[in-house]
């Protein structure tokens, strides 16, 4: 298959740029700095923002799965969207008019789990500092859900470092006794989700 990654430099578009070339499938990344990436057979890399709809659906042509593995800056998460120069809503409107004029239609983002409910008291107070990225994660999640793309969310548990590529997912919900989840496992599952046709219009929990 053709992929396109955006966010290819970034913890985990590294791991689905690893995964997806180690089975055999062919990879675009769209990054805005290309010497962060060095050659392998199979990948192109290609200089460009999201923020270039333009650009970007041109580069999308031919593709089967678009993955966003976009994310903020940690000093961004902490800032109100009407402060930033971009938000990840934003980018997802962008990405959904690029897939439109690119004729391509599976696309597979990430968000938090943070977003269900239910969360202790420990991770509510935890995550009060990134209140605005979670605001934010809510928009893009409802940008790609009212949209006519077939569309793969997925709300991961803590992100921890780690090779191991372990993964529990669950339709609507964090799977039960999750663990903190390495992003080689993140990115497995959504290139195992757009590989085999998967999870279409669903919202998954992930966890290890």
């Amino acid at each position: 298959m053709r992929f396109f990654v955006l966010g290819a430099t970034g913890k985990t578009g590294t791991q689905l740029l690893d995964l997806a070339l180690g089975q055999g499938h062919t990879v675009t990344a769209f990054v805005r700095s290309p010497q962060k990436l060095s050659p392998r057979p199979g990948l192109t890399v290609l200089q460009g923002s999201p923020a270039d709809v333009p650009a970007m659906a041109r580069a999308m042509v031919g593709h089967d799965a678009v993955f966003s593995a976009l994310a903020p800056s940690m000093s961004e998460t902490m800032s109100s969207p009407s402060k930033r120069t971009w938000t990840m809503a934003g980018h997802a409107s962008n990405i959904i008019q690029a897939m439109k004029q690119a004729n391509v239609t599976r696309v597979l983002a990430f968000s938090s789990a943070g977003l269900f409910p239910g969360q202790s008291l420990f991770v509510r107070l935890l995550s009060y500092p990134a209140r605005h990225h979670m605001t934010d994660l809510k928009a893009m999640e409802e940008t790609y859900r009212a949209s006519d793309l077939e569309w793969t969310l997925v709300r991961p548990t803590w992100m921890g470092a780690g090779a191991s590529d372990a993964y529990r997912v669950a339709p609507g919900a964090l799977p039960a006794g999750s663990k903190a989840l390495h992003f080689r496992g993140l990115a497995k599952f959504m290139v195992e989700a757009a590989s085999q046709g998967s999870h279409r219009h669903e919202l998954m929990g992930i966890g290890r």
